[in-house]
């Protein structure tokens, strides 16, 4: 049995992950340390446990590439979340850590993992809090459409609760699937 990249993609994330060397490719100087990015993306997060709530959401980000091909990123986002009783719209800032991990061509794949703060304008969900911390990661990819812009999407778990702040009776949370998809901007 050959353990080919088309036949075993899991296998060959597994090892790019904690093989830096895998990682390597053609266009592997697309996320050279000190390159800085700029991204814009829209998404769509709908609850998969307890109550309805289905987010969209707008995202601005900068982030910059301390290494090769890991980048920290700071972003804006806008979420507005459709829920029993009052719709809310929520203000976030949040750090990301992206990780690309796979290069071939003019396309990455990449992992992130995050995290921060938000406060709405209505209880979220609507027999929560109005200040939220939210979490988030997943698996995402780009495409080079020119020398500098990339497409870029993917999907990521997504949770905002409150920790716990106000007690457990109100501490509901969202846990939902997000999918997204912008530009990235390198320069």
């Amino acid at each position: 049995m050959s353990l080919r990249p088309k036949t075993c993609p899991i296998l060959v994330c597994a090892v790019a992950l904690f093989w830096p060397g895998v990682a390597a490719s053609q266009d592997r100087d697309s996320f050279r340390e000190g390159t800085w990015a700029v991204t814009t993306y829209g998404s769509y997060t709908k609850n998969f446990i307890g109550q309805k709530a289905k987010i969209g959401a707008g995202t601005v980000g900068v982030g910059y590439y301390f290494t090769d091909n890991i980048a920290l990123n700071a972003e804006l986002d806008y979420f507005h979340n459709h829920q029993y009783g009052p719709d809310a719209d929520i203000a976030a800032i949040d750090l990301l850590l992206r990780h690309h991990i796979l290069h071939s061509g003019r396309f990455s794949l990449f992992l992130d993992v995050g995290g921060g703060v938000s406060y709405s304008d209505h209880r979220t969900p609507w027999f929560g809090t109005y200040y939220n911390y939210v979490l988030e990661t997943g698996v995402g990819a780009t495409f080079r459409i020119r020398d500098n812009v990339s497409l870029i999407g993917g999907a990521r778990y997504f949770h905002l609760s409150n920790a716990y702040l106000e007690g457990p009776d109100h501490n509901p949370s969202i846990n939902g699937t997000q999918g997204y998809l912008g530009l990235m901007f390198k320069f």
